[in-house]
């Protein structure tokens, strides 16, 4: 416990510097990446199911684009 608490009096005791901003800088673009990236996948899966499904006859594969958000979603979760 005191080796605990000796940590942070040293912590508190630290002066600001720049590698303090560059970590606030690095996390705030982590952050709104992920959160970017978590807006866009149903754009972009209805895109490209545009793309590599257009049949003017044909309805839309909404099974396809199910499937694919999905997996998406499975995959974002597994890298957080």
């Amino acid at each position: 416990m005191t080796n605990q608490l000796g940590v942070f009096n040293a912590l508190d005791a630290a002066k600001t510097q720049w590698y303090h901003f560059t970590a606030i800088v690095i996390a705030g673009m982590g952050f709104f990446t992920d959160a970017y990236d978590l807006f866009s996948i149903s754009l972009i899966t209805k895109l490209l199911g545009r793309i590599y499904y257009f049949d003017a006859l044909f309805k839309k594969p909404k099974l396809c684009l199910l499937v694919l958000q999905l997996l998406l979603m499975v995959w974002l979760f597994v890298e957080l």
